[in-house]
């Protein structure tokens, strides 16, 4: 995919004019333009609003200059963590902006730790670090690696952002359902993402016949707290944890089984979900394509005849359209994602025409 470049309206060694309640969000990596259809979904980003997006190494950031309004505790799922924006602009931080940046920063509390990180090769992480440190230890704040407020700043090639984190993932409304992990589980924001892109709906019938521990599940229950949840998984201790994590949702059953043999009949589901395992996971390292033959082949099997969609995240890109194509699914659109700093391949999939 083609990344559109950042876009800035000011000269160099100028700062823009700027909104107090500036936003920056960050996701996952190839997660961007998903959070940006998500803010636009919730009225958080209206449809014309700029957005600039901005490439770290490990996160995609969205920059927000002049939000409507500050998102909501059910929205921005795909979000890792949402900043509050205190001072943006490009080369240079001015003396007017550091004392605002102190002047807000105060009316939070005056121990305060700086976490820079730099991509480019206009900014210094170290040298930004204790410039501004010494900056702002000039106006009245203490700057304190153990402070436990964190002034973060974001330097991505000429532009820099500094912020204070408003919200991570962990405290959107409903996670905190969630009553036990297991290792590998989806990330809930990877998760949300894919349920988003399935545009789950209370009338719904949602299946993820590899269920785990029930990620994708409860973020499609949180978009579409009506529908009909269904989650199947070989692991029957998987099944156990993600019964106790979507206890919290009606109209929710999820039983031991095999993907290759839903206990489902043909056409019962209208949104498929689903995290696919490598062919490891089922016993056997080399059986990736034959797994994902057989998964698909079911999917289509008992996807609905008008209205189905399809959201999968596979680990192979082109094993999973091959798998699609023999069972007669078409994939609308295919990107890439990093998973835990792994590339995976996410798909939109719909009965082949």
């Amino acid at each position: 995919m083609t990344r559109p470049r950042t876009r800035s309206r000011s000269s160099k060694g100028e700062a823009p004019a700027q909104s107090p309640d500036a936003l920056l969000l960050r996701c996952a990596p190839g997660l961007a333009r998903v959070l940006r259809a998500e803010g636009r979904y919730t009225g958080v980003l209206p449809p014309k609003a700029r957005v600039d997006f901005l490439w770290q190494r490990n996160h995609d950031l969205l920059f927000l200059p002049k939000p409507p309004r500050f998102p909501r505790a059910d929205e921005l799922r795909v979000a890792e963590e949402v900043h509050r924006v205190l001072a943006f602009g490009r080369y240079k931080v001015s003396a007017h902006q550091l004392d605002q940046l102190a002047q807000g920063l105060k009316r939070r509390g005056k121990r305060w730790r700086i976490a820079v990180s730099v991509d480019g090769k206009q900014f210094n992480r170290f040298d930004m670090g204790r410039w501004l440190s010494k900056e702002l230890g000039r106006r009245g704040l203490r700057i304190d690696e153990s402070a436990g407020a964190t002034v973060f700043v974001f330097c991505v090639e000429a532009a820099y952002y500094i912020c204070v984190r408003e919200r991570e993932a962990a405290a959107v409304r409903g996670r905190d359902k969630r009553r036990a992990e297991r290792e590998g589980s989806l990330p809930p924001t990877i998760a949300a993402a894919l349920a988003f892109q399935g545009k789950p709906k209370d009338r719904d019938v949602i299946l993820d016949p590899v269920c785990g521990s029930g990620t994708l599940l409860a973020e499609a229950g949180a978009y579409a707290p009506e529908a009909e949840l269904y989650g199947m998984d070989t692991d029957r201790r998987a099944v156990k944890t993600a019964r106790r994590n979507l206890a919290h949702l009606a109209n929710t059953s999820v039983e031991p089984g095999d993907a290759r043999e839903l206990d489902l009949p043909d056409g019962a589901v209208t949104l498929t979900l689903a995290n696919l395992p490598f062919g490891k996971q089922f016993g056997d390292a080399d059986g990736t394509p034959a797994l994902y033959r057989g998964v698909l082949a079911e999917i289509a099997r008992t996807a609905a005849a008008k209205g189905w969609r399809g959201v999968i995240l596979a680990g192979d890109g082109e094993i999973l359209s091959e798998a699609a194509e023999a069972a007669g699914l078409a994939i609308s659109r295919q990107f890439t994602v990093r998973v835990r700093g792994e590339p995976a391949s996410m798909a939109l999939l719909e009965r082949a025409s």
